[in-house]
This record gives C-alpha cells, structure tokens and sequence, in this order.
C-alpha cells in the first residue's frame, strides 16, 4: 500500500491517492452522468459527493492512527483505494483493551458525524414533507444541496457499520479478536475473526450475484485477501516467537577488547563486532563507523569508536523479540549473551537463515499449512 499519489501529511503521517482510485472517479462518471442523463452536472455532483466522502474515509483513517501514535505506535501513511482507505500502522502486539481502542477510534468518529449531520437531515426532511421511506429515496435523486447532505449522512452510518462486522479485515474483527484473546489466545483469535471475514466476503459475493452489483464482489476480492495477509502474518509472527536466537545467530570467540587498536577490528573483514571487556558486553563496532575512521591508523583504540548504548539480548529470546530490537534502535546486528557472557551475534541477514529454516520446517508447495498445523490450528 506504499503506492501513490500524496496528496497531503498530517501530523507526520502521508495521505496517498493510489492509482485505482481513477476506477471510483469512472464509476462516478457513470453513476451520476451517463446513467440517469445529467450530463456534466451530474458527474460534477458525483465527484463533490465522492470528495467529501473520502474526506470522511480519510478522517476515519486519522482516527485510527492519532489513537495509535497516541500508544507509541508508528503510522507509516493513508492510502485511499476505490473501496475505502487503509492506514499502515506499525505492526505490534498490543494489549487487547489498546487494539479495540485503536480499532473503534475510526467508527466512533463516522458516528460524531452523522450524529451531527442528524438535525440537518431531519430538518431537510421536514421541509420536503417527507413521510416514508420512498420519500426519503425520492430526495437523494436529485443533484441538489439536500442530496448531498444525505448521502453524507448515509456514508458515515454505513461506514460506521460496514466496519463494527465482526470479521476481518474491519475494525469489528479487531475489536472481536481483542475480545476473543482476554479468554483465548491470539492465533485463534485470529483465526476465528479471518474465518467470519472470509464468510463475509462469500455472502458479498452471493449478494452481488443476484443485485447485479460488481462493487461487492470487489470489496469482497479485498476482504479475502486482508483477511489472508493479517492471518499469515500471525502465523509467522507465532512461528518466530516459538524459535530461540540462539539457534540462529553467529556464535564468537569472544569480540574484541575495547583496548585493541581499532586496525584489528577489521583483520577477518569490515563487519559488526561486539566490544566485550571481561567477557561482558560493553559496546558494538559498527562497521560504516569503522571504515569512516581507519585513515586515522593505529592512533584510535576501539573504546573510541565503540558505541556505548548497546542492550545485549539473551539467548533464550525469540527471534520475534530481538528481531523488534533491531528495528526500534534501528541496527543491524544485536550481541547475543547467555548468564550474562558475550556468546555471539545476531545479524539482519541472518534474517535469511530463518526463512529458509521456515520453509525447510514446514514445506515449500504447502508452507502455510504446515506452520498452521505445527501452530497447532488444524489437525494433522
């Protein structure tokens, strides 16, 4: 979803237009112009409306990641896709009370709206003499002020609605899930929130079938494969959790000495190196930092190179939890100790062992199954 257009940043966090989005402005073309004969007022009109619901959609968005930036969560961008938007939003275990929080943020705000939309709604109804329901369908015919004012209205309790579904990948499938984790775990719940949204998407499927609708088989094509992303996501991130580092990382005689001249740090290659001092880890050498300070010869010691604000991890961790490290401090390697003393290294190429461990472990034709299996999802 990193693909597109930006049209704006807010607090930090970009606003994309992704290149489909053109399919929404011709459905509008349709829509508003050619089908009903408005002409260029029609498709004018649809575009205003198509606008200020895409405001809201970006606004329900925003909901979403103020609540996560809020917790310390990173948003990385908003990207507006025909069918509604997407924030990405740093992806990481939360306590399941902080996952419904984030989740119900962007529904809560679509419901502010049509809370506030209401009295203008209903005065707009009043004034028309609108008594039912075939009313009230007659109003939004047209392409007028009061038109727009309901659609409006309609958008936000849809959105609010469509996404509170108990099922992945909208909001209410988060919201359930945290709810399924207080009594259960966070695969299974996971599992049983992909399971109703894949059942969603089939029923969208069957209702687009018979009302002629090609939108809801395309938001149902989106919903499957959200559902199989977040799902296998889960899956691995059980799977890293279950492994320990110290069965992938690269095991060492013991560093090198703060005290060593810095030109000994690079004998068996440029690389990371952990600075240990009684076989306690006491810093990192970091390898750009090397080659940029070796033309000073054998006048540095490591101590003076060395960066200082290391924390070692230990070689019972997982490699989930090491791999997190890694990306907050925003290093490549990570010294790995056991009691306390210096053991080895893990690195972000070592990444690539574990990948390959992964589809050694569970199978390259049928990956996903086996780590479902081994997770103990299925049966054998």
């Amino acid at each position: 979803m990193g693909r597109g257009l930006r049209i704006a940043t807010i607090r930090g966090i970009e606003i994309k237009v992704h290149p489909s989005f053109l399919l929404a402005l011709l459905w509008v073309t349709y829509y508003w112009g050619i089908a009903p004969d408005n002409g260029l007022l029609g498709v004018l009109f649809g575009v205003f409306i198509l606008t200020a619901i895409f405001v809201c959609v970006v606004g329900h968005e925003l909901a979403h990641s103020f609540v996560a930036l809020r917790y310390g969560l990173t948003v990385h961008d908003i990207t507006l896709l025909p069918i509604g938007g997407v924030a990405r939003i740093e992806q990481v275990p939360m306590t399941p009370r902080r996952e419904a929080t984030v989740a119900l943020a962007g529904p809560i705000l679509n419901l502010i709206v049509a809370a506030g939309l209401l009295p203008l709604v209903l005065a707009i109804a009043l004034a028309s003499g609108v008594r039912d329901a075939y009313g009230f369908l007659l109003l939004i015919q047209g392409i007028d002020g009061a038109s727009f004012v309901i659609h409006l209205w309609i958008a936000n309790l849809m959105l609010a609605a469509f996404n509170l579904l108990p099922a992945f990948p909208m909001d209410g499938g988060r919201i359930f899930r945290a709810l399924l984790t207080g009594v259960s775990n966070r695969v299974l719940a996971t599992r049983v929130a992909v399971f109703l949204g894949q059942f969603l998407a089939l029923a969208l499927i069957v209702a687009g079938f018979y009302t002629r609708d090609v939108a809801l088989p395309l938001v149902s094509i989106f919903i499957m494969l959200a559902a199989f992303v977040e799902s296998r996501m889960i899956y691995v991130e059980a799977a890293l959790r279950s492994l320990p580092v110290g069965q992938f990382a690269l095991w060492d005689s013991g560093g090198v000495s703060p005290d060593s001249p810095l030109s000994h740090a690079v004998l068996g290659g440029p690389r990371d190196l952990a600075v240990t001092d009684g076989g306690v880890v006491v810093g990192m050498l970091w390898r750009d930092e090397v080659l940029a300070r070796l033309h000073q010869g054998n006048s540095l010691r490591v101590a003076d190179v060395m960066d200082r604000d290391v924390t070692a991890m230990d070689v019972d961790s997982s490699v989930y939890d090491v791999h997190r490290r890694m990306l907050a401090t925003g290093r490549t390697a990570i010294p790995i100790v056991e009691g306390g003393l210096y053991r080895g290294i893990f690195t972000s190429d070592r990444l690539v062992h574990v990948h390959r461990y992964l589809q050694e472990r569970f199978g390259t034709r049928d990956r996903y199954r086996g780590l479902i299996e081994a997770l103990g999802l299925i049966g054998r």
